[in-house]
């Protein structure tokens, strides 16, 4: 009653509230320093309580970041891009947008090592629909000087071959060893095979050396038909997401694997 008589309504006013423990200045502060760079975008909590000496609970913090947008995500991985490569890319998204991707045959070659870790992932600060800006992104380069070498090959609704190269030690895989292990065997036998149920099945290949030289009048020998691919794009082959299931199991149950007979059962068995 006494705040009827008092404000003439038995309503409560609005309040103030607590007020906020990161200011306004501070979001402020704390978004441009985000925006800055890829380093910026990775920073951790702490490290960011620290630069800026905020006197908060790290949940306070993320909270605040949140309440402004910026979430942390798992950064995206891609290949390392030059300009002219992302120019090829595009063109060849613009050029094969519509194709019939039913009749491609995915081939590639995949590294594997003893005592293989689980991927570290990157985290990021990020707002929705941010993901794939180059500041939110792990650029990855191709690892090299890897011994044992596994080749796979699939198309849609066939699962094909899997082999690893037969080097001696010391040896790497050249242009070759992959004509005389895979191009006149097992990738040949599945490119025959799919004459079945395919008009004109595509061979799908990378721009590494190894596919050329003395493969390319191999394959017009055969009358094999490849898909011309941009360069540097791995991720655009579907047949990673494959190496990527088959990593992250030997990373979680065969890291202390010693053998590399053992090792490459494991690999041909998943």
């Amino acid at each position: 009653m006494s705040d009827i008589n008092k404000w003439d309504t038995g309503k409560t006013k609005p309040r103030s509230g607590r007020p906020r423990k990161v200011s306004a200045r501070d979001m402020r502060q704390l978004v441009r320093y985000l925006q800055k760079n890829r380093t910026t975008r990775g920073i951790t909590l702490p490290k960011l309580k620290q630069l800026f000496d905020l006197q908060v609970h790290e949940n306070t913090l993320r909270s605040a970041l949140a309440d402004a947008g910026y979430l942390h995500k798992i950064a995206k991985r891609r290949p390392y891009l030059m300009n002219l490569d992302r120019k090829w890319r595009l063109k060849f998204a613009k050029e094969y947008k519509d194709d019939d991707w039913s009749k491609v045959i995915f081939t590639d070659e995949m590294p594997v090592k003893l005592f293989i870790e689980r991927r570290i992932r990157d985290y990021v600060w990020r707002k929705a629909g941010e993901e794939l800006h180059p500041d939110c992104i792990t650029y990855q380069r191709r690892l090299q000087g890897i011994g044992m070498i596994f080749w796979g090959a699939f198309r849609k609704g066939k699962i094909g071959p899997g082999i690893f190269f037969d080097l001696k030690k010391g040896e790497t895989v050249n242009s070759v060893t992959y004509r005389d292990q895979v191009l006149l065997g097992p990738l040949r036998q599945f490119w025959e095979e799919s004459f079945e149920d395919i008009s004109m099945p595509i061979i799908m290949e990378d721009n590494a050396p190894i596919h050329k030289k003395v493969c390319v009048p191999v394959r017009k020998e055969f009358g094999m038909t490849s898909l011309d691919w941009p360069p540097n794009s791995p991720d655009l082959n579907l047949i990673e997401h494959v190496w990527s299931y088959i990593k992250d199991i030997i990373g979680r149950d065969y890291s202390d694997v010693t053998s590399v007979k053992e090792m490459k059962r494991i690999v041909l068995m998943i």
